[in-house]
């Protein structure tokens, strides 16, 4: 009888260890932040991390959403005084994440700001200014 129990309670570790976890985790914020590449030995974390560019230069994004982005399209669109200039889409490359990294061309020199949205429910994750020179 001893010997069941012990497997029961471990498959129970491991049915309940490989659950998805649908609520927001304290281990990611919404943030939109910019860089000029990403790291080769983490992908996951951009390099040379700014808010200012030259223009016409690659800026990489890293978007990173609190909840599960779901398989959500992402969207950065960016305005100067306001105005939209563009809407950069890029699509759902999985069904679950909460990080979101890729890249766009850096416009015109100006002052402008890049929201970070979902497209799946137009949620606005975070939003970040810059300046391209």
């Amino acid at each position: 009888m001893k010997n069941y129990a012990g497997i029961i309670f471990a498959l129970l570790l491991l049915v309940t260890g490989c659950e998805k976890d649908d609520s927001p985790s304290d281990t990611f914020s919404n943030s939109l932040t910019l860089g000029t590449g990403l790291n080769p030995s983490n992908l996951f974390e951009l390099t040379g991390e700014g808010t200012s560019f030259p223009a016409g230069s690659l800026i990489y994004f890293r978007l990173e959403s609190k909840e599960d982005m779901a398989g959500s399209p992402v969207r950065i669109n960016i305005k100067s005084a306001g105005i939209d200039v563009i809407d950069l889409d890029y699509p759902s490359l999985q069904q679950y994440g909460h990080i979101y990294l890729s890249s766009f061309t850096a416009p015109a020199a100006g002052n402008y700001t890049a929201t970070g949205i979902l497209t799946t429910g137009n949620k606005s994750v975070d939003e970040i200014n810059f300046v391209t020179q």
